[in-house]
Parts: C-alpha cells; sequence; structure tokens
C-alpha cells in the first residue's frame, strides 16, 4: 500500500523541571528556583552567570522566530559550558532541520550526559537516528522516554511510525492504541497507518472500525477511501470495496494505485461495464514516460489487466523503491559447507496447503542431500496439519519466522550460512520483500508465488524456462534468468487422483453435453476471454460452461451476460469449492479446460493435467499468459499452445467438433503422464540440482575474480 504518510507532532522544547528545586536544565549548576525560576517573564538578570545569559537570549530569539540568532547564543553557551543540555539540546535541533542528522546525533548525546532522562533529548535523538538510518537505535530512544512517561503521545507516535516503516505491524499496532487512547484528535494519515498496522496484524475488524470511523470524519479524503478499499478486497467484499474505490477515483483520478484496486475489485466481481476504460486509464498513468510514472501501484493485480511487460516491469521497480532500506547492505559470504553441499534456503508463507505447497512438495521430497541441504522459513505460523508436517519432513532445516522482524528473519538466515536463497511469495499477500532487501544470502532467486518480474535489485535471478521467458525477453525483467532444462514448474504428482473419476451426475453436469470448463479464480476472466466462451456455446448446440463458484456477485453478473448473448444461463454450471483431492478428481468430468489470459491457469492447469483433462491456452508476452504453454510443451501437447484469442477459438471449436480427436488427445496426455517431463520429479530434482550448482559456481568465480 502506499507508504508515505505524515508524521505525528513532535516536541522541541524543554520544559522547567517538576521540582523548583531540581537543578535547572540551563545547566548552570544552580537550583531552578534559584536561576531561571526567579525570573520575571522577559527579564534578563544581569546577576545570571553568563551561560544563563546567553541561554535567555537564545530563548527570546527562538519565540520571536531568530533561529540564527538563537543559534548565536547557544553556541555563546557552549563556549562556556560544552556539556549543557539546554544549548546542545537546541543547537542539534537546528542541525537536524537543516539536514545534518549525524552532528545532530551528537549534539544529543552531548545534551544526555547532563540530563540523561530528558523527554525532549530522548525523542528528538530519536528522530535523528531515524534520519541517519539508524531504526533500532532509534526506537531504544523511543522506549526510553515511555519508561520515563509511558503515556508521551510523541515518542508513542514516533515509536509507531517506526515500527510501521520495519513492518513490524503487531508491536505497530499496539503502540497506536496507546496514542489513541490518550489522543484520539490524530491527522488522518496517522490514522491510515494504525489501520493497515490492524490489517497487517489481522486485527480486520478493528482495522475496518477505525477507517470507518475516520471516514464519518474526512469522508472525502482519498487515501483513507483507498485503504479502506482495499481491506475489504482482501475480505473478499469486493462490492463494499468497489464503493470505497470508486469514490477515491473520483476525487483522485490520478492515483495509480487506487485505480488498480478499483479495476481489481470489479473483476472479481465480473463486473465488465467500462473495465475496459479502467485498463486504459491505468496503462496511461503506469507509462514509464507518463509524469505520473513514480505512483507505486501493488503489482500482483496488474497480472491479470491488459498491460505490456515493459508496464508490468515499470510497475514492479516502482514498487521495489517501496521496501529499499535506507542503507544497502553487503552480500554476505558464508564459507563453503565443510561437506560440500549447497546451502538452500526457501522463504514462503504457504507451508501449508496452498497452490505453491501443491507444486514444491515433491521437489523438497527427492532434493539429493548428497548435494544440497534445504532449509525452509515460514513467513506464518507453522501449520499443524498433514500438509505442514509433510513440508518439514521433507526439508532438512525449518524455522518460523513469523513473529521476527526483517532485521531478525535476515540476521536468521545469515547465521545459517544460507548460500541460495528462494522467495517463492515474491508480491503476494504476507508476504516480505523487505527481508530479503536486506540481501541475507549472496544469491537470491524470485521463484513460484509470483509469476512475474519483481523490479528489485536485490533480486539476483528468476526461476523460469525458455518457454515462458524467452532469451529476447530479457528487457522486460530486472532479474537474470535462472532456466530450468524443461518446464520450470514442479509438481506433487502424490496428489494425482486415485480410483475411478466422479461421473458427471455426481458433479452436477449434463450426462450427454460437451463440457467447457475453467476452474481459474473469476479475476482472470476478462471481457474479452468469455465473449470467445460464448461463441463456443452458440457454436456447439447444448454444451455447458463449467466454472468455479466463487461469489454471489460474480455468479450474477455473468448470469446477466449469458442472457444479453442469448444464452439460457442454465448452460453456465458453477462447481462449489471442495478439498483439493475431490477438486482435482472432478476435472475428468470435463471435456476441454478454456484458459484465461492475460492471467493463465498456473496450479490449475497442473491440477487439470494430473487429471487427465486438456487444456488449451493462449499464450501471450508475459510470464503470467505462458506459464500453461510451459507445462504443455514439457508434457508433449504443443498443438494446445495457441499465440491469438482467434487461433484458440478455432481449435477450441475444432476440439468440441471432433470427439475422435479429442479422445486420441486425452489418450496422449494419459501416456504423456508416464515418460514425458513435466510430472517426472526425479529428473526435474536433478535438474534443479545441476542449476544450483552453475549458478554458483558462476557467483563464486565472479567473487574470485574481483
Amino acid at each position: 500500500m502506499p507508504r508515505s504518510f505524515a508524521r505525528s507532532r513532535r516536541i522541541d522544547v524543554l520544559t522547567p523541571p517538576a521540582s523548583r528545586n531540581a537543578p535547572c536544565p540551563c545547566g548552570s549548576g544552580k537550583r531552578y528556583k534559584d536561576c531561571h525560576g526567579s525570573l520575571k517573564p522577559g527579564e534578563t538578570s544581569a546577576a545570571l552567570p553568563d551561560v544563563a545569559a546567553w541561554a535567555e537570549r537564545g530563548r527570546q530569539a527562538l519565540a520571536a522566530g531568530n533561529p540564527d540568532v538563537a543559534g548565536d547564543c547557544w553556541q555563546q553557551v557552549l563556549v562556556l559550558d560544552p556539556d549543557n543540555a539546554e544549548a546542545n539540546f537546541h543547537v542539534a535541533n537546528r542541525m537536524r532541520e537543516t539536514g545534518d542528522a549525524k552532528g545532530a546525533i551528537a549534539a544529543y548525546r552531548r545534551a544526555l550526559r547532563s540530563a540523561p532522562t530528558n523527554v525532549a533529548i530522548l525523542n528528538n535523538l530519536g528522530l535523528a537516528l531515524e534520519a541517519a538510518g539508524e531504526s533500532e537505535q532509534a526506537l531504544e530512544c523511543y522506549k526510553r522516554v515511555l519508561a520515563v512517561d509511558p503515556m508521551h503521545p510523541d515518542a508513542l507516535g514516533n515509536l509507531a511510525n517506526v515500527l510501521y516503516e520495519r513492518r513490524e505491524f503487531e508491536p505497530c499496532a499496539n503502540a497506536y492504541d496507546r496514542l489513541f487512547g490518550i489522543r484520539q484528535e490524530l491527522p488522518v494519515a496517522v490514522i491510515v497507518r494504525r489501520g493497515i498496522a490492524l490489517q497487517k496484524s489481522r486485527r480486520l475488524e478493528e482495522a475496518e472500525a477505525a477507517l470507518r470511523e475516520a471516514a464519518r470524519r474526512w469522508p472525502d479524503d482519498p487515501q483513507l477511501l483507498t485503504n479502506l478499499g482495499s481491506l475489504c478486497v482482501e475480505q473478499a467484499r469486493y462490492a463494499d470495496a468497489e464503493r470505497a474505490l470508486s469514490r477515491a477515483h473520483e476525487i483522485d483520478p490520478s492515483n495509480a494505485y487506487t485505480l488498480s484496486m478499483l479495476a481489481h475489485a470489479r473483476a472479481h466481481r465480473c463486473r465488465w461495464d467500462g473495465i475496459d476504460g479502467l485498463f486504459g486509464e491505468l496503462r496511461q498513468l503506469l507509462d514509464a514516460r507518463s509524469t505520473n510514472a513514480s505512483w507505486s501501484v501493488a503489482p500482483f493485480p496488474l497480472l491479470a489487466m491488459p498491460l505490456p511487460p515493459s508496464t508490468l516491469l515499470h510497475a514492479a521497480r516502482c514498487w521495489a523503491q517501496t521496501f529499499r532500506p535506507s542503507q544497502s547492505p553487503p552480500r554476505p559470504s558464508p564459507p563453503p559447507a565443510p561437506d560440500g553441499r549447497l546451502r538452500v534456503g526457501f522463504v514462503s508463507t504457504d507451508f501449508r496447503p496452498h497452490p505453491v505447497a501443491s507444486l514444491m512438495m515433491e521437489l523438497w521430497e527427492k532434493i539429493d542431500r548428497d548435494r544440497i541441504e534445504s532449509f525452509g522459513y515460514g513467513l506464518l505460523p507453522e501449520d499443524t496439519g498433514p500438509v505442514g508436517q509433510r513440508i518439514r519432513r521433507a526439508l532438512e532445516h525449518f524455522t518460523d519466522l513469523s513473529a521476527g522482524s526483517a532485521a531478525s528473519m535476515a540476521q536468521k538466515i545469515r547465521d545459517d550460512e544460507i548460500q541460495i536463497l528462494f522467495d517463492l511469495n515474491g508480491y503476494t499477500q504476507n508476504a516480505r520483500p523487505d527481508l530479503f532487501a536486506l540481501r541475507p544470502a549472496p544469491v537470491q532467486i524470485n521463484s513460484m508465488g509470483f509469476p512475474g518480474t519483481l523490479g528489485a535489485g536485490w533480486y539476483d535471478y528468476i526461476h523460469v524456462d525458455a518457454f515462458v521467458a524467452p532469451h529476447e525477453a530479457q528487457a522486460d525483467y530486472a532479474e537474470r534468468f535462472f532456466y530450468m532444462p524443461h518446464c520450470y514448474v514442479p509438481s506433487d504428482t502424490t496428489r494425482a487422483p486415485k480410483g475411478p473419476a466422479p461421473s458427471r451426475e455426481e458433479c452436477g453436469l449434463p450426462v450427454d453435453a460437451f463440457v467447457f470448463c475453467c476452474f481459474n479464480n473469476v479475476f482472470k476472466i476478462l471481457p474479452h476471454v468469455f465473449a470467445v466462451w460464448l461463441k463456443l456455446l452458440h457454436a456447439v448446440p447444448g454444451s455447458v460452461l463449467w466454472l468455479l463458484d466463487m461469489n454471489a456477485d460474480a455468479r450474477t453478473n455473468l448470469q446477466r451476460e449469458m442472457r444479453s448473448a442469448r444464452i439460457a444461463p442454465e448452460r453456465l454450471i458453477f462447481a462449489p469449492r471442495v478439498e483439493i483431492a475431490r477438486h482435482i478428481a472432478r476435472n475428468a468430468a470435463a471435456d476441454l479446460f478454456l484458459d484465461t489470459s492475460p492471467y493463465g491457469a498456473h496450479t490449475t492447469t497442473n491440477d487439470a493435467l494430473l487429471a487427465g483433462l486438456p487444456v488449451l491456452t493462449f499464450a501471450g508476452e508475459t510470464l503470467a499468459s505462458r506459464n500453461p504453454g510451459s507445462q504443455l510443451h514439457a508434457l508433449g501437447l504443443s498443438e494446445l499452445v495457441t499465440s491469438s484469442l482467434e487461433g484458440y477459438e478455432s481449435a477450441a471449436l475444432a476440439l468440441a467438433r471432433d470427439p475422435q480427436r479429442l479422445s486420441t488427445l486425452r489418450s496422449r496426455l494419459s501416456l504423456n503422464r508416464h515418460s514425458y517431463p513435466l510430472f517426472d520429479m526425479t529428473r526435474y530434482a536433478r535438474d534443479f540440482a545441476d542449476a544450483l550448482a552453475s549458478i554458483w559456481n558462476d557467483y563464486s568465480g565472479a567473487v574470485a575474480s574481483r
């Protein structure tokens, strides 16, 4: 989400001590009542020592709005008393305001020698440390303030801001809760940050309540409405999301993030009126040559929109900048393992029942332990069910990192001396690209979870094959290509259906009809593809279209499209959500799987092919559109890969009208599953180890030649 928000109010003044018998903060060494506490308003007493007189002149100059004069006065104080707390404090403030963070830090620390528990000095030292990129030390300063004054509003706000930037959302939300308890009249930007922190901490009801309350106070704030809409998208409440995002877009039509989320929400509802116009607006806003090209837009929704690869790269680069650390850490140099094996790590939220686990599981089990030592790093709490247990048996080492900060996660990976690290999330939900930005491993690979470039310099490679990412496409990727020789997609073949396939009656399908099928998520179904499907239903009498039932709005809107095309809505059949084994098995009840574009079926293609269902795809320019074609090539079924929408339509119609050809195709599919590379995980594991050894040798050679 957009990350540039205003900070809470800062404090920049020293206050009198609680007791008049306490030392005067001017540094004179006298009690306050005998020094500045004895002065009348505006009075400068000649009886005060020179330090006090210069300090009083400095205060008066500040009050009169003359910071340069005040600075001269404070410098005179420091000539007489170098450790004077008040003078060092004000000199430090001036340095911080003019961008000299290092000088400010030194001056604040001198001030603390005389006033080690002064909350104003500690708070502003924290600000200077933040400006210098020392967030860990800044946190300690704010914690020291709160140890003295647990309800200090500015320290709470500053603490929350640093935790937010570090993506430590649970303690961040707690700090905002404490701040909100003592100061409810907060800027809208602070309320937005609190809502995001609550959302990221999975306190969704509280997040929505906070954002809706703020929306009542600021009904026309586009940032607030955008974050409220994004929260509704995460909760799959797409109509609510569309209302908030539409209003935000009306107020600020130049915000590409808002526009992308609006288009994404409407795609989930299959509400297509005007959606091509939204795509066109977004394409203009994301044009790398545009004056608005700096907008940060979450890259994942863009994968399902008709955008060229260059635009996706540009959007990914802009998004990556939001995770860039203030100081780029060096690559670690782990020593070679004593046993000569490569130490390879996998970072993921998906060590649980999830499409990524469905692809990776058998590979982890078949990795050659004589060549590779495998490490899993979980970003969510451990799954204790059968899938989680199987994954932990497959990987030699497993660490739950779900409660850690990015810095602590990165340190754990460095301590494990990982040589090659895979990111299995990219820019998907609950991912931690900020962890990879800290460069915990010398070689880092974007793999499997996000089908596209991440646009970040801290990823060295992207896990691909020559079909999904041909050599000539390198300019559209920030990463170099980590090629697998056949298909880059692995598969857990143990999930292949056992026993007979369910009958059509059991699936709610007509027995004698031709069944076109697509089990992709509905946001991947765009009007131009659905229009082809409607043509096929017209051309093949009695045929039906079998889709996954995702939400009521999508169901209603797709049925409306059927009526508009003069096709009985009963010919559109929705499959309920079922557990994965039953879902894979029911694929066999269909005749032909029709893929979507530009975001094709990935794990869903793998499921269909495992069940023996042919998949027809349209390979475009992007990795997301070419994944199914790669799987089909690796299964010896390249005739099912088309290169145009017209070719896709004609191929589907030809298969639907030629039962013998389709039957022959299904027989080939069944035979090829046992002899072609796609489902040969022993071969894949060997090729995988060879490819890793090759890129590690390349890296080691490059290091040695420096």
